[in-house]
């Protein structure tokens, strides 16, 4: 199924839309030596994602031609990954990536399996957990995590909010960063995903849960990738009372 169908110029110029990131999908693959032949629009949002037939092989590609750093982390997260024999998404071997076409950034990654199924709260828990004892290797230079980063820059962007409102927002953010600066925290500071989510663990076909979207990965206090499933289940209630409890506590243990 395709989410989203519709984008104004991004970088070159090129239009975000089915149409206009096709072209950027079949530059792509020529590029890496890829049959783009029969390929599937799975999603259109902040990334185009697209499933090759002749391939096992997902092509993603970002609305923002300004990841290009976050996506060059990606894959050699990726790599490490692989090195180490941990369960996360996999780059196929031989392709020089990522690749930069008409102002957009993409990238190639081996497909999880032919549909799109999520593992659980617990095995997101324990893949943390495996993740959080990992030492850092120094060649990825990861860089050191701030929540609060991209906050002014969001908003700047509030075109339609009162100058009042505005003005609440950028009190409350200065109010937060205060805060957050004042925290004390349990788990010892290192290596974590950034935007662990349930949203971000798939089955494999082999049947094992596996991490993707690797491009967040920082150097933080690791409660941070503990949030997510927090905010779901407190504030949404997308997770059972029976379920959260299984996220903390796998990764509660590398204290």
């Amino acid at each position: 199924m395709i989410s989203g169908s519709s984008g104004g110029p991004v970088g070159g110029g090129t239009e975000f839309t089915a149409e206009g990131v096709a072209v950027v999908l079949r530059e792509a693959c020529e590029a890496a030596g890829l049959d783009a032949t029969g390929v599937e629009l799975l999603r259109l949002g902040s990334n185009a994602v697209y499933r090759l037939a002749s391939l096992p092989i997902i092509v993603r590609i970002a609305r923002d031609p300004g990841v290009l750093p976050e996506m060059e982390r990606a894959v050699g997260v990726a790599r490490w990954l692989q090195t180490v024999d941990f369960p996360a998404a996999r780059v196929p071997t031989g392709i020089a990536q990522p690749v930069v076409v008409r102002g957009l950034v993409v990238t190639f990654w081996e497909s999880v399996q032919e549909r799109e199924e999520y593992a659980t709260v617990g095995e997101l828990a324990d893949l943390l957990r495996r993740l959080h004892w990992l030492e850092k290797p120094e060649s990825l230079g990861l860089p050191y995590f701030d929540p609060m980063t991209k906050l002014p820059a969001s908003l700047d962007g509030l075109n339609a909010v009162s100058e009042e409102d505005r003005s609440f927002l950028e009190e409350r953010a200065a109010k937060l960063a205060k805060e957050y600066d004042r925290l004390d925290f349990v788990l010892p500071f290192g290596m974590i995903h950034g935007d662990a989510s349930i949203g971000n663990i798939l089955r494999h076909r082999n049947g094992h849960a596996v991490l993707i979207d690797l491009d967040g990965f920082a150097l933080a206090p690791r409660e941070w990738d503990l949030i997510q499933t927090s905010l779901f289940y407190d504030r949404y209630g997308w997770h059972t009372e029976a379920e959260y409890p299984s996220s903390s506590t796998g990764t509660a243990s590398t204290s």
